[in-house]
């Protein structure tokens, strides 16, 4: 028995259910008062300027999936807390214009707490659609580059019961970017019998943009007299200076034999009807995009 009053001695109430809630009743009131006195410690050093206050940097700004419908502004944020104690960050507001004229605005909800005496980064990606763009900024063409600056607001809850709100600021550009224009300008076949032919296609690309383009991929397909005879890929086909045209010649051989004899024939008359179509792969120094299939000529015979 004496064994047993040990170990109620060492319970807290001794066992008694109703001693023991009122003991983790008080060490609750503990730990709220400890909490409260630490706040307001932080609050008093925080006011004193001790510990100084939470500060928000821009460690990075990047562009992303351009495309011809828009592109999105990927800037990351560092948030330092110096406080002892987790800091809410209640949102973040945003604010993208261009030319002083709005384009979009937002805010990120709850994006969570920074650490204490820590730091954390927090993505904010703003998708931009050219559309919007066009239609805020009067007089922009397709094909230009325009200034952006984003405005944002890193909303907090400090030690008591204060707001503090971080202010930031980037300002760079983007491109609203045009398809290059890409026009066969010639198709000759030198060289036609049943087994082989050969023949070549020019293409004059243009750069319609106000920025550099290069082709990092021109893949075509050329059909005669509605049979597809030809197709194949370029890479790194051409750098294109803003207005600049070049032509790319594209050599091909094909064995007409395995066409059928109608495609012979078309070949080897003045004038055969032929269509050209292909897909672009653009590099640019903003983003690399894809352009879809587009038909880039055809000719229909003449009677």
């Amino acid at each position: 028995m004496a064994y047993a009053a040990r170990i109620d001695e060492a319970t807290p109430g001794g066992g008694n259910p109703g001693a023991s809630r009122a003991w983790d009743s008080r060490h609750a009131m503990t730990r709220s008062v400890l909490t409260a006195l630490l706040m307001g410690v932080v609050a008093l050093l925080t006011g004193c300027g001790v510990l100084g206050k939470p500060s928000a940097n821009i460690v990075d700004a990047t562009l992303s999936d351009l495309s011809l419908e828009g592109v999105t502004v990927a800037l990351k944020v560092d948030v330092k807390n110096p406080y002892p104690i987790a800091v809410p960050l209640t949102n973040v507001e945003y604010s993208l214009a261009s030319r002083e004229e709005s384009i979009l605005t937002g805010a990120l909800e709850k994006p969570g707490s920074i650490p204490a005496r820590g730091s954390k980064t927090l993505d904010v990606p703003l998708r931009v659609k050219f559309a919007d763009v066009l239609a805020a900024v009067e007089g922009l063409k397709l094909g230009a580059v325009v200034p952006y600056a984003v405005n944002m607001n890193f909303n907090l809850d400090v030690p008591g019961g204060e707001k503090l709100s971080l202010p930031l600021k980037k300002e760079g550009e983007l491109p609203i970017p045009n398809v290059p224009e890409v026009r066969v300008s010639e198709v000759r076949w030198d060289e036609v019998s049943v087994l082989s032919a050969k023949g070549l296609i020019k293409l004059d690309v243009t750069n319609t943009n106000e920025f550099d383009v290069g082709l990092a991929k021109l893949a075509y397909a050329m059909s005669v007299g509605g049979t597809k005879v030809v197709s194949g890929k370029l890479s790194d086909a051409a750098s294109l200076s803003p207005g600049q045209t070049k032509t790319l010649e594209i050599p091909v051989k094909i064995s007409p034999a395995s066409l059928g004899l109608a495609v012979v024939n078309m070949l080897k008359s003045s004038n055969p009807s032929y269509e050209v179509v292909g897909d672009l792969g653009i590099k640019t120094r903003f983003g690399d995009f894809e352009l879809p299939t587009k038909r880039f000529a055809s000719k229909e015979r003449s009677r």
